[in-house]
């Protein structure tokens, strides 16, 4: 896998994409739920953060960055949490949008719009920095829970 890109089958068409290491689970090694939504609510999201990270928890990247060796890049840390916050976000932020535009240089389709889900998805400073980075509206999925998945699926009749 040069580019950590894989499928799946949906319907009679593929889906494509990549997973990263990088996300919520570095986010939880710095930060509580509670310390995530309060200082969240005090990052101003019309500014980029200057901090370039590439946060990991162990070495190694799958996608955008395909390299079982990649080392973590999380200096310098500055002492202030909402500032370390902004820049973990951002760059996160940034990881994914080099997905997406490594995705559409091997010719996918250019991004319309992002559905999402997860806890992070109910974070308005985390979507106003991901709408910023991606150059699109992120929204709230309809439907989040992977039951609803399975089960359209078995309503199509698709096996795996």
């Amino acid at each position: 896998m040069r580019y950590g890109i894989y499928s799946h089958r949906f319907g009679d068409r593929w889906l494509v994409g990549g997973a990263s290491n990088t996300g919520g689970a570095v986010l939880k090694k710095y930060f509580t739920t509670e310390e995530l939504i309060e200082l969240s609510d005090r990052i101003s999201t019309s500014q980029a953060s200057p901090l370039d990270y590439y946060p990991l928890l162990k070495p190694g990247d799958r996608f955008p960055i395909n390299d079982p060796e990649l080392q973590a890049r999380l200096e310098p840390q500055p002492l202030d949490r909402v500032e370390f916050l902004h820049g973990l976000l951002e760059s996160i932020a940034r990881i994914e949008a080099q997905g997406y535009r490594l995705l559409e240089s091997l010719g996918a389709t250019p991004l319309k719009q992002i559905f999402t889900a997860g806890g992070g998805a109910h974070n308005p400073t985390w979507t106003a920095i991901r709408q910023r980075q991606l150059g699109v509206p992120v929204v709230i999925a309809p439907q989040t829970e992977a039951a609803y998945g399975t089960a359209s699926l078995a309503l199509r009749g698709i096996a795996s």
